[in-house]
């Protein structure tokens, strides 16, 4: 285990390489759709809070609930892809080594409690195999506890109508989680692209219907 650790940094360098056309094609879609959604999310958060800064509260919780259907209909998306990309670890013989969640990433403090687990069952585990099975399974209970806080925080602000500052920068921190486990959830598909075959890449887009998938636009 002592060897394998000390090792992982040449191991890491020498699994950096350019991607294949078809897995750079499948990586750019999934890519897009991931930050595409994500950026959405941020835009409603933070346009509704700047409005309510301005004094249209009523303006500004019709962004928040425009922020809600984004957050319902990407969740179940992500936690999808997770889960083919589980799927699809298992076709590979080997992969570059994986990092841990960091704790100080996050806000939650759910989400930090989960990022130290992750980094004491990390050590844990020798396969790079297993560590990014782990890896996914961590981002993807991460997605389901920040999505709902997150829609628990902003229906309880819309339902009571409130502009209480304390509970408006919570809904900002925590989309700020979330977005960071989306970007994490596209480390881990670069690197699980890394590792497969050409045959097994085309097999993975095809899959998740990527091709052809048009990025979502701002609901009015």
């Amino acid at each position: 285990m002592i060897l394998a650790r000390r090792n992982e940094r040449k191991v890491r360098s020498d699994w950096e390489h350019l991607l294949s056309p078809d897995s750079e094609e499948v990586l750019t879609t999934a890519q897009g759709s991931v930050r595409d959604n994500t950026h959405l999310i941020g835009v409603t958060l933070s346009e509704a809070t700047q409005i309510r800064k301005l004094g249209d509260l009523d303006e500004a919780l019709r962004f928040l609930r425009i922020g809600t259907s984004v957050i319902e209909e990407f969740t179940p998306s992500l936690l999808a892809l997770l889960g083919v990309m589980t799927k699809f670890s298992r076709m590979v013989s080997a992969m570059a080594p994986v990092d841990p969640l960091v704790p100080a990433d996050f806000h939650l403090a759910e989400l930090t409690n989960l990022a130290h687990l992750h980094r004491l069952l990390h050590q844990m585990i020798v396969s790079t195999r297993q560590r990014f099975r782990l890896r996914l399974f961590i981002i993807g209970k991460g997605v389901s506890i920040t999505s709902h806080y997150l829609l628990a925080k902003i229906r309880n602000i819309v339902s009571r109508k409130t502009a209480a500052e304390q509970e408006w920068e919570q809904v900002e921190r925590i989309g700020c989680d979330f977005s960071r486990l989306a970007e994490e959830s596209v480390r881990s598909f670069r690197t699980l692209l890394e590792a497969l075959s050409s045959d097994a890449t085309k097999q993975l887009g095809e899959e998740l219907m990527l091709r052809g998938r048009q990025p979502k636009s701002l609901p009015r």
